[in-house]
């Protein structure tokens, strides 16, 4: 038998220590460096936008929270519809969008985030679309609630089977794509703050089920995915900026 090191049990022991790691962090936030205190969104401005509609599906304003709650469940059977574009756009809003502002720099979104400072980045690969929004790869702008289009192509079975494991993915409308922004966190936290990472990221997954469940379609968290065909489909680097977790959404045909 093979005497491997368990890197993840490494890294669990020592990353316990949430004061290590890292600067000392001031209790008054004024004395935090700019990078501390200064939201980064990741955005494409020379791509083609399709901006969302603001006002959120009536059957999501509508859902109460202990019923989506007892009814969510992980659905593996989809009709090969696509999403409309409020759907579309109440999943992302009040998955990981802005959900309220002040009017300033200071925004509230619907994941909580380790000191705000709110790694992830959110990529949709529609593999069922429509007019308004077509088949292919978009970037998920924050501050604009709108899609960027990295670029617009259809993707046959096979190339759907290149990035996921499960053949009743090709069927889904939408494969919604995490990724983390390392630095984000890390400059502050330190390797913990790669916990916190994937800590929001399972915080957007949750989101994303709940409103699936509210607007009546079916969602399924993914572990069974080729990261690094993916990572080049959506041309990060891997290693800066990588991939963090996947869920597929789509019409529910049970």
């Amino acid at each position: 038998m093979l005497n491997t090191i368990d890197l993840s049990k490494l890294f669990h022991q020592s990353s316990k220590d949430h004061t290590k790691g890292h600067f000392p962090i001031a209790k008054n936030s004024d004395e935090w460096p700019a990078s501390w205190r200064t939201i980064e969104y990741k955005e494409y401005p020379r791509f083609e936008r399709i901006f969302l509609p603001n006002k959120p599906e009536p059957r999501f304003t509508q859902a109460e929270l202990a019923q989506v709650v007892n009814e969510r469940y992980s659905s593996r059977s989809f009709t090969g519809g696509p999403l409309t574009l409020s759907q579309l756009s109440t999943l992302l809003r009040y998955s990981c969008g802005i959900v309220r502002s002040d009017g300033s720099d200071k925004v509230r979104r619907a994941q909580p985030s380790g000191g705000g400072r709110y790694p992830l980045e959110i990529y949709p690969i529609v593999f069922q679309g429509n007019q308004d929004v077509p088949e292919g790869v978009y970037h998920y702008n924050v501050r604009e609630h709108a899609l960027e289009t990295l670029w617009q192509r259809k993707f046959s079975k096979s190339e759907v089977l290149s990035l996921f494991s499960y053949e009743w993915t090709a069927e889904a409308s939408v494969a919604v794509i995490i990724t983390a922004v390392f630095e984000r966190n890390q400059r502050k936290y330190g390797e913990r703050g790669y916990r916190y990472m994937l800590l929001e990221a399972g915080h957007v997954g949750q989101n994303i089920h709940l409103v699936s469940q509210a607007l009546g379609l079916g969602c399924c968290a993914l572990g069974g995915t080729h990261d690094q065909a993916l990572e080049t489909l959506l041309d990060i680097d891997g290693v800066t900026e990588s991939v963090v977790h996947e869920l597929i959404v789509g019409q529910c045909s049970a």
